[in-house]
């Protein structure tokens, strides 16, 4: 569809959510009280594990790559109809090291999505020891994050908005 000003932009939503594996653990996440941190959100992780990352598109777009901390990783279509599709995709935390405390990491999450042009999104992940429960667990169960998204001129894709849900609240 053409605009006075060229191709017309697209809306779309992404939604992301991450889980455990291998039984699909909820991923935990909590509010920063300090201003250190270049978001306000960290994601808890633990290391030496799996973690698989749904993606859903709505209205469904065509996922052709996906990078998860600048790895490139397959994923794999799980769903389509007319209104959304899913993918998922896994990421291994095997070789990552704990991250020091008060300290957080980047685990940014790259996409090419067809006809509308390269979407990437950061995480601020802290990173845990294995049999680390007790910190890696507190805070809040992290649903998904939503993304709503307007493609620019099929080439790049800007997050106009981004909403982590958690478990039953908005947050």
């Amino acid at each position: 569809m053409q605009g006075e000003n060229g191709p017309a932009a697209s809306h779309y939503r992404v939604t992301l959510s991450l889980r455990r594996e291998p039984n699909l653990s909820p991923v935990f996440c909590k509010m920063e009280t300090s201003n250190k941190f270049r978001q306000l959100k960290t994601v808890k992780l633990s290391v030496d594990a799996t973690y698989r990352l749904d993606i859903s598109f709505k209205p469904p777009q065509v996922l052709q790559s996906l990078a998860i901390g600048g790895k490139e990783t397959p994923a794999v279509e799980r769903a389509r109809d007319g209104t959304a599709c899913a993918y998922s995709a896994y990421h291994s935390t095997k070789d990552v090291p704990v991250s020091p405390r008060g300290h957080r990491e980047d685990l940014q999450i790259a996409m090419r999505v067809l006809s509308s042009g390269n979407l990437t999104t950061c995480l601020q992940i802290k990173y845990y020891p294995t049999g680390e429960q007790s910190h890696c667990q507190w805070g809040s169960r992290l649903h998904c994050i939503e993304l709503d998204c307007t493609s620019v001129e099929g080439r790049l894709v800007m997050v106009d908005r981004e909403t982590y849900r958690k478990l039953g609240i908005t947050a």
